[in-house]
């Protein structure tokens, strides 16, 4: 019996500093991972230098999962494609109006100015057609008209083009006859339908989720195809996959279809990988702490399922597609450190990104960040490479913080740099509490997961801030994003506008539009390479009291639910939210929603120590505390199942620094994750 060939399974997260490559050999179950700079503007080159530290065989890559950042970047640059609105006569200026709504943060701001739509006035236009609420064609399409808006979009160098129909949601053939026909027209221009895109109530949401899908497209194939071309020009000749902001994996096709669903593309993974380290570690939830070089990410994980939003907001427009409730805030590593004008110190958002980077990298950065705050406290290294070869440089980090000190007229740099990084954990500390206490959560009863380049140096800060009692910090941390690409479900998911009050529901009703989902969801996952045995199909409802502008997701199984157990559910996930349950009032049902995932292969995974003797490195002094303590480094990579130390210590491995201050003892539990807990005198 011949062994079976080595095969590779591949995931790339692509971050604002650093690219974080894991490596699966599907024939020893080993783990190989590098990290590279990243590259603004050419993300592609990234990726291809992190594969190329792997030094495998690339023709034996099976898999290869990328996460991106290149939706975001984008947007919040404002580099989309010049996009044209096609609308009901009538309603060009929606998506301007809105919900008449100030952004938070412009509440009190007496010079608030409404950020400008992605497509102005004169590109907003409008055509003859309508559909009543009730799916009811009031008008047909004036088809001659729309030949003629076709021609003025051509002329105005329009590269997008997107088709957002009243009431397209109920009855979207007016605006599938349209999108069709502008794509004969346009030759090669992306046209969106919103009905496509998102099929809910809500013209605003849906308008502007199909703007942003539109204004995404030309950059993201674009993208994509730069990456097939380099990839195949690697020898790679797997199937590359996208991940999206549902947490599961899409086709390369989806994605161009698709591109407003791969916003957060690189910070679900870690939420998925943080999956996998929980169960692995026996729990059944966490809030994932993920800091890198230029943000940090924070999620909660509850019964070993992150929580998903369907009203989010990217910049300052809606997105009303399925998103990983993930929140971000600037602070990370390259976090730049300067003063406001009142003379107080701040941290970020802005960041030194991976080009110049931080001073202490040496690559004509001058301005102090985090990085060199935590270089100046003794929790980094200067005369040891870190992951990349990258050796920081102390005297740069004095000269960033000798210069921000003589701007606040201090003496001491290193009670500035520890300045920084009270600030720095303050913030990030809310973000937390924002997934948190803002869901009707308790943060203290759930374990903090740091992971990222930074994460495992700062969440015991954050985790005292907010009175956590637990840490984690999985093995590989800097690369727990890959790590959950690798291990990630292709996703789909699906929205059916039905219901109504409860009491006027028929239940089998419902399981027959519920059947009629699961069919459909099944042959497409077909198409995608599933075959039926490696399908899975999981329902919820959005519920809300009759009156309320605002639904609660409440899971359930068609096949076998009641009305009534509906209404329990729901009324026990209101209490939880919000902290009562109006028994009383009558509910309603708003929309069925579907998650179909085709199941991806989930291989074991070892986290064996590489090496064995001492795992003590040297001992040098940190600051913790307020003074310089003696402080033990540790090499992960020594460290057995049931090893234990006590903080204060630091953790050092390939990709990741735990900095562990006093009074945390720390046990390598026996899936290789770092298990931490505060003493009760802590």
């Amino acid at each position: 019996m011949t062994d079976s060939p080595t095969g590779y399974r591949i995931g790339v997260d692509v971050g604002g500093t650093f690219t974080d490559i894991l490596c699966l050999d599907t024939k020893s179950q080993q783990l190989l991972s590098a990290k590279v700079p990243s590259l603004p503007g050419r993300q592609w080159c990234g990726v291809l230098n992190a594969l190329g530290e792997l030094g495998i065989d690339t023709g034996a890559i099976e898999v290869f999962v990328h996460g991106t950042t290149i939706a975001t970047n984008t947007l919040l640059e404002r580099k989309g494609a010049k996009t044209a609105l096609v609308t009901t006569e009538g309603f060009r200026d929606t998506i301007e109006i809105g919900r008449t709504r100030r952004l938070i943060g412009g509440l009190f701001d007496i010079k608030f100015q409404r950020p400008k739509p992605l497509v102005p006035r004169d590109r907003r236009l409008e055509v003859g057609e309508r559909v009543a609420a009730d799916g009811t064609v009031l008008a047909d399409l004036d088809t001659a008209a729309l030949a003629r808006l076709a021609g003025r979009i051509r002329e105005n160098g329009c590269e997008a083009a997107a088709v957002c129909f009243i009431n397209a949601f109920v009855n979207d053939a007016n605006e599938r006859k349209a999108a069709d026909i502008l794509s004969d027209e346009l030759d090669g221009i992306p046209v969106s339908q919103s009905a496509a895109v998102v099929r809910e109530k809500g013209e605003f949401e849906r308008f502007s989720t199909c703007v942003l899908n539109a204004y995404l497209t030309p950059v993201i194939v674009d993208y994509l195809d730069t990456l097939m071309s380099e990839l195949e020009g690697q020898g790679i000749a797997a199937p590359v996959s996208i991940m999206g902001s549902n947490g599961g994996v899409m086709t390369l096709a989806k994605a161009a279809e698709f591109a407003a669903g791969t916003f957060l593309s690189g910070p679900v993974g870690g939420a998925g990988g943080a999956v996998r380290i929980c169960e692995m570690a026996g729990v059944s939830g966490c809030i994932t702490f993920d800091m890198g070089g230029t943000s940090t990410d924070v999620a909660l994980i509850h019964e070993l399922t992150p929580r998903i939003s369907h009203a989010n907001q990217i910049d300052a427009y809606p997105l009303q597609v399925p998103q990983l409730d993930i929140h971000t805030i600037g602070a990370g590593g390259g976090s730049i450190a300067w003063i406001r004008e009142d003379g107080t110190l701040e941290v970020g958002p802005q960041s030194a990104g991976a080009l110049p980077g931080p001073a202490c990298y040496g690559r004509g950065g001058t301005e102090p960040t985090i990085s060199d705050a935590n270089l100046l406290l003794g929790r980094l290294p200067d005369d040891r490479a870190l992951s990349g070869d990258l050796r920081l440089s102390k005297p740069l980090a004095e000269r960033a913080f000798g210069t921000l000190a003589e701007t606040v007229g201090a003496d001491d740099a290193v009670g500035l740099a520890d300045g920084v990084l009270r600030i720095a954990v303050a913030k990030m500390a809310g973000a937390v509490r924002e997934v948190s206490v803002h869901r009707g959560f308790d943060p203290r009863d759930f374990p903090l997961l740091g992971f990222g380049g930074a994460g495992p140096m700062h969440v015991f800060l954050v985790a005292e801030e907010l009175a956590i009692p637990r840490v984690l910090i999985p093995r590989y941390p800097g690369h727990l994003s890959a790590l959950g690409q690798l291990l990630a479900d292709l996703r789909r998911d699906f929205v059916r506008v039905w219901g109504g009050r409860l009491g006027a529901l028929d239940i089998e009703a419902f399981r027959a539009q519920a059947e009629e989902m699961r069919r459909n969801a099944g042959a497409l996952l077909i198409d995608d390479g599933f075959d039926p045995d490696r399908h899975a199909h999981d329902f919820s409802v959005d519920m809300r009291y009759v009156g309320q502008s605002y639904t609660l997701a409440v899971p359930c199984d068609p096949d076998i639910v009641e009305l009534a157990e509906l209404r329990a559910a729901f009324g026990a996930r209101h209490e939880q939210t919000f902290g009562h349950d109006d028994a009383a009032s009558d509910a309603e049902i708003v929309n069925i929603r579907l998650v179909s995932r085709g199941l991806a292969e989930k291989p074991a995974l070892s986290f064996a120590p590489e090496r064995g003797g001492d795992a003590l490195i040297e001992r040098r002094p940190v600051w913790f505390d307020d003074a310089w303590v003696d402080c033990p480094v540790y090499d992960r990579a020594a460290m057995r199942a049931g090893y234990v130390l006590n903080g204060p210590a630091i953790v050092e491995e390939a990709g990741g620094t735990s900095v562990v201050p006093p009074r945390w003892r720390v046990e390598v539990h026996e899936s290789g994750s770092l298990d931490c807990m505060l003493s009760a005198e802590g």
